[in-house]
């Protein structure tokens, strides 16, 4: 059961990219190298993961610990793939905190800033023109950009209101 719980960690903490990145260094681990499930029961495990809601790989460990350990071997897989992730962001916030005061720090977080905003820009730029293929696209566009900037409107209303404009004019 320790053995899968390391698995996991392992998993975690050398997979990056999103959960479906994770999968293939999951099944090479479940399936190839311990054995644990076939590779029908991972390729099932992994159908389930994709459809209940919540991040796949959490999911899918989840599912894996349950159906080799039940409820405590869930726990550990569950733990085990998401404590990577938890121990980095605790060192970062804890640096984040201890040099957030620091002018060197802060003169390099504004730069940091404004490089995020150089990367948004350049992905809009680059998908922009798929998502604007017409004028109407652009007016729903500017549409909702000021109606979510004047009035704080919440992006899930935004996203029903060019819905229904787009279905009742587009």
């Amino acid at each position: 059961m320790f053995t899968m719980f390391f698995t996991f960690i392992k998993v975690g903490l050398f997979s990056f990219g999103g959960g479906y990145s994770i999968l293939a260094m999951l099944q090479q681990e479940i399936v190839t190298n311990h054995n644990w499930l076939s590779a029908e029961e991972f390729a099932d495990i992994i159908a389930i993961s994709q459809m209940t809601p919540g991040p796949i790989a959490i999911n899918a460990a989840t599912f894996i610990g349950y159906e080799s350990y039940g409820i405590i071997g869930s726990i550990l897989c569950t733990f085990g793939v998401i404590f990577p992730s938890l121990l980095i962001m605790l060192i970062l916030t804890k640096t984040y905190l201890t040099l957030q005061t620091k002018p060197w720090f802060q003169y390099s977080f504004n730069n940091l800033r404004l490089l995020s905003v150089g990367l948004i820009a350049a992905a809009m730029v680059l998908i922009g023109k798929s998502s604007f293929p017409d004028l109407f696209s652009v007016g729903v566009f500017i549409a909702a950009f000021y109606v979510g900037y004047r009035w704080k409107v919440s992006p899930i209303y935004m996203l029903l209101g060019a819905a229904g404009v787009g279905m009742i004019f587009g």
